[in-house]
């Protein structure tokens, strides 16, 4: 369901309700602060276009995180990269940061390889782009 359609669904109250449990991630503390009896805010988790907009506020908060951490990963892997290189930082610091980058990089290579695996099952089953 695309976002502009869930959230014309929801009431003032409910949209309110999705923004504050992305901050609080505690369900009394959000019903609190929009005002309505937890039970209330539990009822509307139940209803599937009040949950969808949470799901999607979810995951546009998700993306963003996303961005910021691919930033950081930047800076890391250049910390890192000098860590490693310079001769006058103490030898088990520079062998931690090569284990570190090592181990990013098979996590990384095993990623890529669930990715294709799973690519590779959609196409097999239909479900890839234009299927």
């Amino acid at each position: 369901m695309r976002r502009d359609a869930t959230n014309q669904q929801l009431t003032p109250r409910q949209r309110l309700a999705v923004e504050t449990l992305l901050t609080t991630g505690d369900v009394p503390a959000a019903a609190a602060a929009v005002g309505v009896d937890k039970a209330t805010l539990y009822r509307w988790m139940q209803r599937a276009h009040f949950l969808a907009a949470v799901r999607e506020a979810e995951a546009a908060a998700l993306d963003g995180l996303s961005r910021t951490l691919v930033r950081l990963g930047r800076t890391a892997a250049g910390t890192l990269e000098t860590a490693m290189g310079d001769p006058k930082a103490p030898y088990p610091t520079r062998v931690r940061a090569a284990d570190a980058v090592l181990g990013r990089l098979l996590q990384l290579r095993e990623l890529a390889t669930l990715e294709a695996r799973v690519a590779e099952l959609e196409r097999s089953v239909g479900l890839g782009e234009g299927g």
